[in-house]
């Protein structure tokens, strides 16, 4: 599965962060109606492998252990959740010296800064219509990069769906090798919702551009109020799910230049109307699928 125009190796500021950027909601609180405990996922009818393992301590998620990275194995990690009155204040992975802090503005997320050994990578700034995110602006600082490093935390994760996330990684990418060593840069996000769903987003740096158009089921998405972790963007699997929007993605269309992607998901729910089982395919290569299984 290509997923998205191919680019190389994508660096990607990665993963995780449990709060919530929706309509009327308190941002940062996570409080889900099912919980997730265990995903699984298979790749093209091969034999369901451990993906993540979630903890909770009542309605709070202490930690995300992840196992697999889809196309190589890792070492797994961990993603640990720190709390102040029931708001989700920081993410940390301690064995890769890396964490995510989080501010608010009463009932909105206001800002997320990624660290990396205690130094900042980036920040994201967020921007409202209303109680809708309207605008996010990504800034890159230093240099983080020159010694090969590999951030699994990223405050797009599930705010986004991945595969977009991914995009947004590539752009960065693009926009880091033009720079030259200590000049940051900026990504902006603009977003347009139907409903409680984000229906268009835009990508812009300098010089680059993304539309990625998106549409919906009507069933209950377990994510809805998260932003956490998938893997890294150097996998080539892209779940549809997003924190920002109620119900689950059936299909994304990415146009990029002249160049235009179609990815489409199938779901099996359970009798709450949540999703057990989630398929994904490019719509030019159908037969290379893709699976995630949930267990709540």
């Amino acid at each position: 599965m290509k997923t998205i125009k191919p680019l190389g190796i994508v660096l990607g500021l990665l993963l995780i962060a449990s709060l919530t950027a929706c309509h009327k909601d308190k941002a940062g609180v996570y409080t889900p109606k099912k919980k997730i405990q265990q995903i699984y996922y298979s790749w093209n009818d091969t034999e369901k492998e451990p993906f993540q393992h979630w903890e909770w301590n009542g309605n709070k998620l202490n930690s995300i252990t992840h196992y697999s990275d889809f196309d190589f194995k890792s070492d797994p990690w961990i993603e640990n959740f720190t709390y102040e009155n029931d708001r989700v204040t920081r993410v940390d992975n301690f064995t890769n010296s890396e964490y995510i802090t989080y501010e608010y503005d009463s009932d909105h997320l206001k800002s997320a800064t990624v660290f990396y050994r205690n130094a900042i990578a980036c920040t994201w700034a967020i921007s409202y219509d209303g109680d809708k995110i309207s605008k996010m602006m990504g800034t890159f600082y230093d240099d983080y990069k020159k010694d090969g490093a590999m951030l699994h935390l990223n405050p797009l994760s599930h705010l986004l769906p991945p595969n977009i996330c991914e995009s947004v990684a590539q752009c960065e990418q693009r926009l880091s090798n033009q720079r030259e060593e200590k000049e940051t840069f900026t990504i902006a996000l603009l977003l347009t919702w139907t409903d409680n769903n984000i229906s268009k987003i835009v990508v812009t740096g300098e010089g680059e551009y993304m539309d990625f158009q998106l549409q919906y089921d009507n069933k209950n998405c377990p994510w809805y109020g998260f932003m956490g972790g998938l893997e890294d963007y150097l996998i080539n699997f892209t779940s549809g799910h997003t924190g920002f929007t109620k119900n689950n993605v059936t299909c994304i269309i990415m146009t990029e230049d002249d160049y235009t992607d179609t990815i489409r998901y199938s779901y099996q729910y359970n009798s709450d109307k949540y999703p057990v089982l989630q398929t994904i395919y490019e719509v030019e290569d159908p037969d290379d699928k893709q699976v995630l299984y949930f267990e709540y």
